[in-house]
């Protein structure tokens, strides 16, 4: 039965991309928000990116699977801080609460603050400075289902703002969850930021930077090793580059959208995490050469009720992001 289920799961992914690829019809480097791909979580930010069937995802990463959620997340809060380029931070926070007979709840903020600049004329006279910044507030709802899997569905408050120029918006977010094989693997499938502008910059309409992604994770059974694997930007086939030649081909489409990551299970408490991202890759790599940019390692934690996640994502040349995690139980 279950199976059949996960067959259903990859039938989705697939029906929804071509239907998404034909209702939504946006290049994902042309969207506005960009802010909300951003991993919400130093465990998944190791893992390569944002992951939609890890297991035990929780609280921490509801907003990339709201299915993650279950009753063990009863009173989990998250905290997370992404140290970015330049001055540019993010930090996090997210709640969960479980509610017996409807489900399980979660809500959260992200906040992405890129500093002060100095305002300037044409002719280079400074007139005081400004800030930009961009926030989101999401809330999720996540049950299962007849004991098999579970299914979530949340929305997201968007806002942004750049000296004088201010934009909002409204984005829905939502996928399933399946384990099966004795919880050893499992698949998931996720949809994130489908929704619209309630007010724009300067008038013109931008589309939110939708995504569907589906995705795999597997526990070999005599070694400590877990492996992840998501595919996104289903929506969409082309993923073109900034400084691609030509149309990408069907194998730079293909690998571009695969997303990777791995977890050495030394011990319950104690995690070694590496993870890669082939179209971050390509994006940021400076020059032809073989360097590490997309790649990313971390380590988690677990001291007491006290859980520690901590990553570095590699930005080629620019350096590396760190971002820092801390989860507990109120």
């Amino acid at each position: 039965m279950k199976s059949k289920l996960l067959g259903g799961f990859l039938a989705a992914a697939l029906v929804s991309g071509a239907f998404a690829a034909e209702t939504i019809a946006q290049i994902g480097n042309e969207s506005v928000y960009r802010f909300l791909n951003l991993p919400g979580s130093a465990r998944t930010a190791a893992l390569g990116g944002n992951h939609v069937s890890l297991h035990n995802g929780g609280t921490a990463l509801f907003e990339a699977n709201p299915a993650y959620l279950n009753r063990e997340n009863h009173r989990e809060l998250s905290l997370s801080y992404l140290n970015n380029i330049s001055d540019i931070y993010l930090g996090s926070a997210a709640f969960s609460w479980n509610l017996d007979g409807i489900g399980t709840l979660a809500t959260g903020i992200r906040f992405m603050n890129y500093g002060d600049f100095t305002r300037t004329d044409s002719d280079g006279n400074e007139h005081g400075s400004f800030n930009a910044y961009d926030f989101s507030w999401s809330t999720a709802i996540s049950r299962s289902f007849f004991d098999m899997f579970r299914a979530g569905i949340g929305v997201q408050f968007i806002a942004s703002s750049y000296d004088d120029y201010r934009s909002s918006a409204l984005g829905l977010f939502g996928g399933l969850y399946l384990p099966f094989n004795n919880d050893n693997t499992q698949a998931g499938i996720a949809f994130r930021n489908l929704g619209a502008q309630l007010t724009r910059f300067d008038g013109s309409r931008e589309d939110l930077p939708f995504s569907l992604m589906a995705g795999i994770t597997h526990r070999l059974q005599h070694l400590p090793l877990r492996f992840n694997l998501t595919l996104h930007s289903l929506d969409r086939w082309d993923l073109p580059v900034f400084d691609d030649d030509s149309d990408p081909s069907f194998s730079e489409n293909l690998f571009r959208r695969i997303r990777f990551g791995t977890e050495f299970l030394f011990s319950e408490n104690f995690h070694l995490r590496i993870g890669y991202d082939h179209l971050q890759s390509e994006e940021l790599k400076t020059d032809s050469r073989i360097d590490l940019s997309g790649a990313s390692i971390g380590l988690g934690i677990i001291i007491r009720d006290i859980h520690i996640d901590i990553s570095r994502t590699s930005y080629s040349e620019t350096g590396g992001l760190i971002q820092l995690n801390l989860g507990t139980r109120l």
